[in-house]
């Protein structure tokens, strides 16, 4: 089986669709097809993306409100976070007069939701992570108005908080998300995907291998003492779908998961 085949021709968002194609695309020609249909094509705001190794534009492109390129991506999301934290800075700096339950329950559903929207596609390198559990605890400290000279160790940041390091909520978004498209039919778009990537063709790249999405959830599983679980082919990949099929096995295997991560965790206090 081809990559060509393999991976899907169309992608759906609501009112935008995406085709896919190894070669380049004749909008006019799509535009007659759909004018059959009474669609038309608005050809001003039609976007040409080329998914090439050797071009790094499609990082930048926006999809349902999230860039291609995780690195960028996650850039955004800390901009617009920090952007929605600047907002509420006269809540941050009322002291009693706002209880701190209060406070955090702002920051949860205002910034917090803003920082972590759609994480689950994320695929963050381990010193990625560390990096935004940083940010996460920064955000905390202005949330609580915590500055220096004033020191708190991380652990009793995250329990004043009632919060956990943020690499472990994506984690749990990723599995949780990870889980809902294998229990979905194996035509959409991301099951295709997913069954493309493992379709080997021509030589293998040159350089260091990228840190995709089967990389960082095959990290997850290898985190797991005494288990043969893995993310390397298309039979391991039929495996956990077999598992993803009964929710309370996929859930207890996405809290093994997260308990193997926290364990690793290297502590770091500041």
């Amino acid at each position: 089986m081809t990559l060509e085949k393999v991976l899907p021709r169309e992608i759906a968002f609501a009112d935008d669709v995406d085709f896919n194609a190894f070669q380049d695309i004749d909008i006019e020609e799509v535009g007659k097809v759909l004018e059959k249909y009474n669609l038309q094509v608005n050809v001003d705001k039609t976007e040409f993306t080329n998914l090439s190794r050797g071009e790094t534009n499609w990082q930048t492109t926006k999809k349902v409100g999230t860039l291609i390129g995780d690195q960028e991506d996650i850039e955004r999301r800390k901009q617009l976070s920090s952007a929605a934290l600047v907002k509420l800075k006269n809540v941050w700096l009322k002291g009693d007069k706002i209880t701190k339950n209060t406070k955090l329950k702002l920051y949860k559903a205002l910034v917090k939701s803003v920082l972590t929207y759609n994480c689950g596609t994320w695929a963050p390198t381990q010193s990625q992570e560390e990096r935004l559990n940083a940010f996460h605890r920064k955000q905390l400290k202005k949330v609580l108005n915590i500055k220096y000279p004033v020191k708190i160790t991380n652990s009793s940041l995250y329990n004043k908080c009632n919060e956990r390091p943020l690499s472990i909520v994506i984690l749990e978004s990723r599995w949780r998300l990870f889980g809902h498209i294998l229990r979905r039919d194996s035509p959409i778009p991301a099951n295709q995907a997913m069954s493309g990537y493992f379709v080997t063709e021509g030589s293998k790249f040159k350089g260091r291998p990228l840190t995709t999405l089967p990389v960082v959830l095959n990290r997850d599983l290898s985190r797991i003492i005494n288990s043969n679980l893995q993310l390397k082919s298309s039979h391991d990949l039929e495996h956990l779908r077999s598992i993803a099929q009964q929710r309370d096995g996929w859930t207890k295997l996405t809290a093994r998961i997260r308990e193997a991560a926290e364990a690793s965790q290297v502590p770091s206090e500041h």
